[in-house]
């Protein structure tokens, strides 16, 4: 459930982001709060699922920056971070890549 619920929060930051132009000031003021909930939420998911999907405690407070960090890993860690970042979040990131050089 806090997988499905962070990503769902994630997409939503992401298009708030694609469409930071177009916000009114009170479709902007609701993604400052989304911002304000998810950063904590992101927090909360490298600590809990982010630990067990790396059998590791975090050094970085959040999932993308752990990633990032495992993303020349040649073993299984960096298979499950290039998973992560191809499928859940670089096709999704405004830029077109959310992790660092995933590809």
């Amino acid at each position: 459930m806090l997988l499905y619920v962070t990503w769902i929060h994630y997409l939503a930051i992401m298009n708030l982001s694609r469409n930071r132009r177009k916000l009114t000031p009170f479709a902007r003021f609701w993604a400052y709060n989304a911002l304000v909930i998810g950063y904590p939420l992101d927090c909360l998911f490298n600590l809990l699922l982010g630990t067990l999907f790396f059998l590791e405690l975090p050094r970085e407070w959040l999932f993308t920056a752990r990633c990032d960090r495992h993303l020349d890993d040649p073993g299984w860690r960096g298979r499950n971070a290039r998973f992560f970042c191809h499928n859940l979040l670089d096709p999704f990131d405004p830029k077109g890549t959310h992790c660092r050089d995933s590809d």
